[in-house]
């Protein structure tokens, strides 16, 4: 028998207290009342004291009320033999091996993998083991077989991966190869250092009933690890050449000061190294001196010396200059004096992101106007060339944005745009003129376009009077965004392939309505345009396990075979063409995305890095974790095939018995003890 918690068995002392009781002899004194004391005589008489115990049952029947309760609050449970370790019959080894970045701190990954040998060792004839390598993912390695050798080269050519500890998809999976067995014994060897981290309550993944779980706990090693925890960067594309700053925070995760050297890199080559002081489990910044980049995207690395954790001791991260949103205004040849003027300024003004303009006017538009573009505005015109429209329905559905203001052009005659494009069918002009016009009142702010909007004093759309619109009744597939005051759509989304299609039925000028003349006009024109494009401001960095989109890339280059991912160590990833366009990160450093037909070397850099989390080994129980994912009414067992004691004792459940022993004692003591004080009274 084993206690949950054995502390509380030093309440056996509390048995000292009944024999003390019982030890304490009471006088049972008779009064006799006397007239007067003068005819007793003063006879003095010898006593002797003696000491006693009395009524030794009911003395035994208290000490063990007490035992029982202390007993019971120690939590009692029978440590009980795996039954399976001495049962016959053939069993199933899934070997979990955790070879998360953590495991490279001291000699973890040395133990892991020593430890993995000897469970294959372990194997008997007609045993089967499959070897389950996880981290932020899980992947079974071999099938299930009992070729030693096989295993142990798989073994062998492991390493540590750049990922961060999840145990929940290692254990689903080691869950899954149990349950298509049909071998009569289930087991589960666990190796890992048992980041607590990598474990969250609310992952409901459970092995199959019956399944015996061994843990082997590699951690244990005192790390003092100092991190480059973060890096920004500041850069400034107004000089004659462009410059970027750069600042770094690292992080000392150890217990006295450290001196560190810190050392930017750009484009693979050195350029200034710093040295920072880090106070004993503390942060500090190094900030290095204004450097030239090129145009473009630049690959950057602030790195220190390498410690225990090799891991984090590189911050990646790529420079790029602000790329502006290529945008083609077409125009009807005979264009009122300011049709376009409010739209073009406006986004001249434009920063993150800019824009790019260009103008053309109906007839003067050629099919080529629209390579390299991201939004197409057609102002109060249409595209009525068949080669011309057909390029405009490939160039939307190949990704592109399409903003179509109608005024009162017949779009009707434009049959591929009406047909392919449009969101809504329109019909005649509205106008509200004489009644002091409508306003934008129904807006979804949950939408991309005017989520900038939805915080209190973030711009007022229902200041700006509409006077005219055309009316709009939306085709099945799309969205009304924004509406006016009498319910008529003002702002219509419809997606068409990869690409958006949006419809504004009033006009983007001041001719139908004042809202160019509102301050909430140059943040709707951005935003819009923005959206349009599918513009996403380009990220600095990533993290290890982040999912890569690629989707826009790989749609405008489809005709070219897709485009490749190409990772830090070197193995290439073709997306799009057919095949997923999202992949996930699973290296740190530098990736390369480029077409099919492209160089190496000529793609845009994605910098990547590792999880800052792994870098906290603080560790949780093992029979935590094996409590947390074995079947309820089944015996979990540790590494020595013993039920883990949580389980064991909550299964049992022996300190109920012993509390109702315990007080029916007590009730039998209390009866006994007051008919004995009522015989003596």
């Amino acid at each position: 028998m084993s206690f949950l918690a054995p502390a509380f068995l030093a309440g056996l002392a509390a048995l000292a207290v009944p024999v003390l009781i019982h030890l304490i002899r009471r006088e049972t004194r008779r009064v006799t009342d006397f007239p007067s004391l003068m005819f007793l005589q003063r006879i003095p008489v010898r006593t002797m004291r003696q000491q006693r115990l009395r009524h030794l049952l009911l003395l035994a029947l208290r000490c063990l009320a007490l035992a029982l309760l202390a007993l019971a609050f120690a939590r009692p449970f029978i440590a009980r033999r795996a039954a399976l370790a001495g049962a016959p019959g053939a069993t199933v080894r899934v070997v979990l091996l955790d070879r998360s970045w953590s495991m490279g701190a001291g000699a973890r990954w040395a133990r892991a993998k020593a430890a993995a040998h000897a469970a294959v060792r372990g194997l008997g004839s007609a045993d089967r083991a499959v070897l389950v390598v996880f981290a932020g993912s899980a992947d079974a390695l071999t099938e299930p077989t009992n070729n030693r050798a096989l295993l142990d080269r798989a073994i062998d050519s492991l390493r540590v991966s750049d990922q961060g500890t999840r145990y929940a998809r290692a254990i689903k999976l080691a869950g899954d190869v149990l349950s298509r067995t049909n071998l009569p014994h289930r087991e589960v060897t666990l190796i890992s250092d048992f980041q607590r981290h990598g474990w969250s309550a609310g992952d409901e993944v459970r092995l199959p009933a019956g399944t015996v779980v061994r843990t082997v706990d590699v951690g244990g090693d005192t790390v003092a690890d100092v991190a480059v925890m973060r890096v920004t960067a500041t850069r400034d594309d107004a000089a004659d050449r462009a410059t970027a700053v750069v600042a770094a925070q690292v992080r000392n995760a150890s217990s006295a000061a450290r001196a560190v050297a810190a050392t930017l890199s750009l484009g693979g080559r050195a350029l200034e190294t710093r040295t920072v002081n880090i106070p004993a489990r503390g942060l500090a910044q190094v900030r290095f001196a204004p450097s030239p980049v090129p145009a473009g995207a630049s690959r950057a690395t602030v790195r220190i010396a390498p410690d225990a954790l090799p891991a984090d001791d590189a911050f990646h991260l790529v420079l790029t200059s602000d790329a502006a949103v290529p945008v083609l205004v077409v125009e009807p040849d005979r264009a009122r004096a300011r049709q376009s003027l409010y739209v073009e300024r406006v986004l001249a003004i434009g920063d993150r992101p800019s824009f790019h303009l260009t103008r053309r006017s109906a007839t003067a538009l050629r099919a080529s106007d629209f390579d390299g573009q991201a939004v197409v505005l057609l102002n109060e015109t249409a595209v009525t060339r068949g080669p011309i429209a057909d390029r405009l329905v490939q160039f939307v559905v190949h990704g592109g944005g399409l903003l179509i203001v109608p005024g009162t052009e017949d779009l009707a005659r434009a049959p591929a745009l009406a047909s392919a494009l449009m969101p809504a069918r329109l019909s005649a002009v509205t106008d509200l003129s004489a009644s002091g016009g409508t306003r934008v009142a129904e807006i979804a702010y949950a939408h991309s376009v005017f989520e900038l909007f939805s915080a209190p004093h973030s711009g007022d759309f229902a200041a700006a009077h509409v006077f005219r619109y055309r009316a709009a009744a939306p085709v099945p597939g799309s969205t009304v965004i924004a509406r006016f005051g009498d319910g008529a759509p003002a702002l219509v989304e419809r997606v068409v392939g990869n690409g958006r299609v949006l419809l504004w039925t009033t006009s983007i000028d001041d001719y139908w309505t004042d809202l160019p003349m509102q301050p909430v006009f140059v943040p709707f024109v951005h935003e819009l345009s923005a959206y349009a494009a599918r513009h996403q401001q380009p990220r600095s960095s990533y993290t290890v396990g982040d999912a890569l989109d690629v989707s826009r890339l790989a749609a405008r280059t489809a005709a070219d075979g897709g485009v490749v991912l190409q990772a830090p160590s070197g193995v290439k990833k073709l997306l799009g063409a057919g095949s997923t366009s999202v992949a996930e990160l699973t290296e740190a450093g530098f990736y390369e995305l480029r077409a099919t037909g492209d160089a190496p070397g000529t793609g845009q850099p994605i910098a990547v890095n590792v999880e800052a989390a792994e870098a906290d080994l603080t560790p949780m129980p093992p029979d935590e974790l094996v409590a947390a994912v074995t079947s309820r009414g089944t015996e979990p067992m540790s590494a020595s095939g013993q039920a883990s004691p949580p389980d064991a004792e909550r299964d049992q459940s022996l300190w109920w018995y012993l509390v109702v022993a315990a007080l029916a004692l007590l009730v039998v003591e209390s009866v006994w003890a007051t008919r004995l004080s009522g015989a003596t009274s």
